[in-house]
């Protein structure tokens, strides 16, 4: 009788053991299902979200049509709300205008001006708020006010550039003040200067520098893609007719009203107002002019293979495409050389080379 109870126990702990031990495969067999069943579902999602962060350069442009004058708390706080603001529609660059703010009054005397202007180097009242601005938000800040000549005496009219952790990562110095300007101790800047970002390559004009053309050829020479057009004077039509003319995108600020944002094609995608002083347009810098001659049956292989991760833009008046890259992972250049696709500047270079052989001697 003890040995069957014992061996009835025995049999039971045995059976117990079975089932659980059977569970237990179960169970894990199950989290293994399960987990590799996650881990798909995460890889699939990090590839989703890789190729998600992976888009075109698209970049967000904000222009503010403010200027303050002499610094003082007002006009900090007004300026600090404009950015502020700005800032809510996630730009990855703020453009100001010139002489947005500055050390002294207008009518200070110009060794007073002198001494008051900022070495950038050791930073300043003005350099020190927009550098604390532009590491706030996380943006570029591209801002003009006068920086002390570092080499000696005088004062540059400069576009100084703050990146998105507040370092000055560039000035420029106004090329071409006005007569008045150079009168009132205003030095000339050397030369044109293009910037790399993190989203490409920008240069910047300052005003009286649209009227001349050979500050754009250096531009372009060195491949900028956004121009930012810090200014008191408008510009107007000469804007939008030097963004086609250089292929480039042009992003101005004046006080008041026609501060613009304009694309290649000299379209106007954004323009400020006495009741819209902040303006925002996203932009695509991944994008191409290129001319119809020769290309209408590529751009059409080359949108039948890409489909809707090509935009073609058609501009029948001037004879050319207006082309885009939306893919993940090819640029516009890797397309168009993909197909053979000469750009509108790549033509004009053959054609001209193409003239000279056809020239009597």
């Amino acid at each position: 009788m003890i040995m069957f109870v014992k061996q009835s126990l025995t049999g039971r702990l045995a059976m117990k053991r079975t089932v659980l031990v059977f569970m237990f495969v179960i169970c894990f067999a199950g989290q293994v299902l399960v987990s590799a069943a996650g881990d798909e579902s995460n890889n699939r999602n990090q590839q989703q979200n890789k190729v998600k962060f992976r888009t075109p350069r698209i970049v967000g442009v904000s222009t503010i049509s403010y200027i303050g004058g002499c610094i003082n708390e007002k006009v900090i706080k007004t300026l600090e709300g404009y950015i502020d603001t700005a800032a809510l529609d996630k730009p990855d660059i703020i453009v100001l205008t010139e002489g947005v703010v500055q050390n002294t009054q207008g009518s200070a005397s110009q060794d007073e001006k002198n001494n008051k202007s900022e070495l950038i180097s050791e930073g300043g009242t003005i350099t020190g708020f927009f550098s604390r601005k532009a590491k706030e938000h996380k943006i570029y800040i591209i801002a003009s006010y006068w920086r002390k000549n570092e080499q000696g005496k005088g004062r540059y009219n400069s576009a100084v550039l703050f990146d998105r952790e507040g370092r000055m990562a560039g000035a420029y110095d106004k090329v071409y003040p006005t007569i008045g300007e150079l009168e009132r101790g205003i030095l000339p800047g050397e030369s044109a200067k293009v910037f790399q970002t993190d989203f490409g390559k920008i240069g910047a004009l300052i005003c009286f520098d649209l009227n001349f053309r050979e500050l754009m050829t250096e531009l372009r020479n060195k491949e900028a893609e956004l121009v930012c057009f810090l200014s008191n004077y408008r510009g107007g039509f000469v804007v939008r007719s030097l963004a086609f003319e250089n292929q480039m995108f042009f992003a101005s600020s004046v006080p008041g009203e026609n501060s613009v944002i304009v694309d290649p094609m000299g379209r106007v995608l954004a323009e400020s107002s006495a009741y819209g002083k902040i303006i925002f347009s996203k932009i695509n810098l991944d994008s191409k002019v290129v001319h119809i001659d020769y290309n209408i049956e590529r751009v059409a292989a080359l949108k039948k293979k890409y489909g809707d991760l090509v935009k073609i833009e058609v501009f029948s008046p001037e004879a050319v495409y207006f082309v885009s890259s939306l893919h993940p992972e090819k640029s516009i250049g890797d397309m168009i050389r993909e197909f053979n696709i000469e750009t509108y500047d790549e033509y004009r270079d053959r054609a001209r080379s193409e003239r000279k052989k056809y020239l009597l001697k």
